[in-house]
């Protein structure tokens, strides 16, 4: 028999891609539970404003429409706050929750372009609402991945300790309870049933299939050509994934690797189940497959990407502060005085750039770049050094993701990486949700393209984290340069030894040389008819 979440599998696809704008007139929405919902809504139509495509001339136009969609949508709810650069909106009408009610809601982006496809997603409406569609469901309400079923970076040394943990609940998940039985039963060797779950059936393939894969690897379940062949190059031809621990990384850190098995001997191999999605790769991902071209004596490899091999070493090994600074004088973009004094600014807290001495060369110089970056100066955690800071990373990255031959270099990398792609296969039978097998893939196949990511780390009241890889399956469209300073949710701390450890350290290298959100306006910006188009899903 046909399965038949493959059959559906290119609608679902759609359904998922497409999000909130892109929704049917009637498509319903709920709160509470699923069996049992608090309150209902159903979708009726969205307008955009000023137009699609169309943005706003000024930011003035902007507040003056926003003021007016107030007026015109009574109880609007808003799903994010304005930037300087955001010129445009949406607003989506629902019927409900009680009979003869409208519910609003708004979301702020920097023009509404032709097509709008994906750009608020569909389980990003404010108040908990859920979409009543299989695909919206599988990430945002059934929630079988591992982050959701146990504590971050878990660790097991058996398949049955994982099972057992998870009987416990650790994250007090409603969905436990309905897989402990077809966690049981895989722990006999046998491919479970998950009975009476059928609505859930893509979120069991999809997602517990990263808890389900490991398992059944280690107990010998999964003798497809591509874990075999990770089993003879990784282990040997006598060796075994019997007898390995289990390890759930924390996603925002491991990226395309779900999980890490680790066999008796101290061999780690990776087990992705992201190869055909967008996903943040860790330099740990790429790291490991230069470790390996290393081991099996790859030199042509190796000589061919060695100054690839050198930056992203030292995204790895360079401090946040240190990576723009040592990357942006190498660039040209800065000089060692210039880097010196950025880390003055950061280190007083300075709100502007005549909070240390310097000459009008390097005024002007630092000055250019926080053009760049629009920030919110007003912020109390404002810094102009950070400002600076969240400006060159921007620079620096862009001028990486340009040389095709860092991106190919990072995608080889990848791909030499100890990591097995690996895949559940269900079916459905009534009601029931099948587990049929696995397929597996060795060496890993990922196919698009890679390149660093500072979009979300790096800002005017601090930095939150280290530059990341990005991973794109299509092949292009890496994080835009957003000219929009994002505001970090923690100001950064580092330590007075830490940012005079960075000035005293020598570089031969040198080189040549504020919007702020809508207030809201005082008088109304005219009709409906005037501000935006409507535009409805029939």
């Amino acid at each position: 028999m046909r399965d038949l979440i493959d059959l559906l599998e290119n609608i679902l696809l759609t359904e998922k891609s497409r999000g909130l704008l892109y929704r049917d007139k009637g498509d319903g929405f709920f709160q509470g539970s699923l069996e049992n919902p608090s309150a209902v809504i159903t979708f009726d139509g969205v307008d955009y404003y000023p137009s699609i495509p169309g943005a706003y001339e000024t930011p003035e136009e902007t507040q003056e429409a926003w003021q007016q969609a107030e007026q015109t949508y009574p109880g609007i709810v808003w799903s994010n706050k304005p930037k300087g650069s955001m010129k445009a909106f949406a607003v989506l009408k629902f019927d409900g929750p009680a009979k003869g009610q409208k519910s609003y809601f708004g979301r702020f982006f920097n023009d509404i372009k032709p097509d709008m496809a994906g750009a608020w997603g569909n389980g990003e409406l404010p108040g908990g609402w859920q979409l009543n569609k299989a695909t919206s469901l599988k990430g945002t309400y059934y929630r079988l991945k591992p982050a959701d079923l146990f504590q971050p970076n878990s660790s097991f040394a058996t398949p049955s300790a994982c099972v057992a943990e998870l009987g416990t609940n650790p994250k007090n998940n409603p969905a436990v309870p309905k897989i402990m039985s077809g966690m049981k039963e895989l722990l006999t060797g046998q491919l479970p049933v998950f009975e009476n779950m059928g609505e859930m059936g893509t979120a069991i393939r999809d997602d517990l299939g990263e808890t389900i894969g490991p398992i059944a690897l280690i107990q010998g379940m999964i003798n497809t050509q591509g874990a075999e062949a990770a089993r003879k190059d990784i282990l040997g031809s006598n060796g075994s994934y019997s007898g390995a621990s289990i390890y759930f990384p924390a996603a925002k850190n491991n990226g395309l690797v779900d999980s890490y098995i680790t066999t008796p001997g101290g061999v780690e191999i990776g087990i992705s189940s992201k190869g055909e999605k967008g996903a943040l790769a860790s330099v740990k991902n790429i790291l490991d497959g230069v470790d390996v071209a290393r081991e099996k004596g790859m030199t042509d490899l190796l000589e061919k990407y060695t100054q690839e091999i050198k930056i992203i070493q030292e995204v790895g090994t360079l401090s946040s502060l240190e990576f723009p600074l040592k990357l942006g004088m190498e660039q040209g973009l800065i000089d060692a005085g210039q880097a010196k004094i950025i880390v003055q600014l950061v280190k007083s807290g300075a709100k502007s750039l005549d909070s240390v001495p310097m000459n009008k060369k390097d005024s002007a110089v630092l000055a250019n770049l926080m053009k760049d970056v629009k920030a919110k100066t007003d912020n109390t955690r404002y810094n102009t050094g950070y400002h600076i800071l969240s400006s060159l990373v921007r620079k620096v990255v862009q001028e990486i993701n340009s040389d095709s031959k860092f991106k190919e270099a990072c995608i080889k990398f990848l791909n030499t990486s100890p990591i097995i792609q690996l895949h559940l296969r269900v079916n459905m039978k009534g009601n029931n949700v099948q587990v049929t097998g696995f397929d597996s893939k060795y060496p890993p196949d990922f196919k698009g393209t890679v390149g660093l990511d500072a979009s979300k780390v790096y800002a005017a009241t601090g930095i939150i984290g280290r530059v990341s890889f990005a991973y794109n399956p299509i092949g292009d469209g890496l994080p835009d340069t957003d000219e929009t300073d994002n505001v970090s949710p923690e100001p950064a701390v580092i330590d007075n030894e830490k940012l005079d450890a960075v000035t005293q350290k020598r570089s031969g290298i040198t080189a040549a040389g504020m919007t702020t959100a809508p207030l809201g306006a005082k008088e109304p910006a005219g009709d409906k008819q005037s501000l935006g188009r409507e535009r409805r899903r029939r």
